[in-house]
């Protein structure tokens, strides 16, 4: 029986700009990916005709679905459709990456299941092509196919890779409820209405700010780019859930920046090294006691391939 094991990395976002809801209902962004050596195991199996299965293992899986709302069965029937597959996949995802942590979890299952099924169905699609079919699934599908470093326009599928400077040495905070994106978009929206301003120029406003963050980037001093290190989703989830402002008032200052990863909940503090980084981790423990701290480094592979039998 072919067998095919991918793994496929979780994201932070060093930073996140929001502009105006498209016609599509997402919002415009100018967004900035980091792949995280934080990765989910994708096994496939080639099953007889019949619906692509799925099942999920590790800690904190209840709750995910295994039907066709997954976004990996979704990634994969989505490739077999287009490529006219007779054959069906048997999928089992082991998961590390954080549940509803603003962390691509889901995305990186889908980008897993593209990769490993292109492989076991032996279709021979490139990385472009992938990231194309991805890009149907989710919006931080095709990053977590290209992985290591990039900046997003769109919904944040139109990738520009970025060459890194630099390792980056990140303490993550999660906690055990999830966020749901939509809402905290929805929140954002309604703050900036309440204010009365203009999703229209959000963009425009920071796009010298982006630029910089991506030049600097590309070198070696980490202090630089962490100042500009900013995520505008971070006001509507802590609207939503005061109590992660709470912990980043507790842990702000452990850092060269503390910032939400995507929507959140989950909180990147970024250390200036390794045993720094380290050392980050274990105050956050005493200081933020509900939370799991995880460490983590980037930028890291995408989605690959690890067994092909």
């Amino acid at each position: 029986m072919r067998y095919v094991h991918v793994s496929a990395s979780g994201k932070i976002n060093p930073a996140l700009y929001v502009g105006p809801v498209r016609g599509d209902g997402y919002h415009d962004l100018d967004i900035f990916f980091e792949s995280l050596d934080i990765f989910d195991e994708i096994e496939a199996k080639i099953a007889a005709k019949g619906p692509v299965r799925i099942a999920m293992q590790g800690d904190d899986v209840a709750g995910i679905p295994t039907d066709g709302t997954n976004l990996a069965v979704r990634a994969a029937e989505l490739l077999r459709e287009r490529c006219g597959v007779e054959d069906s996949a048997e999928l089992i995802v082991t998961k590390r990456i954080p549940v509803a942590g603003g962390m691509a979890g889901g995305s990186a299952d889908a980008a897993g299941a593209l990769l490993a099924c292109n492989e076991l169905w032996e279709l021979g699609l490139g990385q472009e092509q992938l990231m194309d079919i991805g890009g149907e699934i989710g919006a931080d599908v095709p990053f977590c196919l290209l992985g290591s470093l990039a900046r997003g326009a769109g919904k944040g599928e139109r990738l520009r890779p970025i060459r890194p400077g630099n390792m980056h040495f990140w303490v993550l905070v999660t906690f055990g409820e999830g966020l749901s994106t939509p809402a905290v978009y929805g929140k954002l929206d309604e703050l900036r209405a309440e204010r009365g301003e203009d999703p229209d120029k959000a963009l425009a406003n920071v796009k010298t700010r982006a630029d910089q963050l991506e030049r600097l980037l590309g070198e070696q001093d980490t202090r630089k780019p962490a100042r500009l290190m900013t995520n505008q989703l971070q006001e509507a989830a802590i609207a939503l859930r005061p109590d992660l402002g709470e912990a980043i008032e507790k842990i702000g200052s452990l850092g060269l920046v503390t910032i939400l990863s995507g929507s959140g909940p989950t909180i990147g503090i970024l250390g200036e090294d390794y045993d720094t980084a380290n050392a980050i981790a274990g105050h956050a423990r005493r200081l933020v006691p509900g939370a799991t701290i995880r460490r983590a480094n980037g930028p890291a592979a995408g989605a690959h391939l690890r067994i092909v039998e």
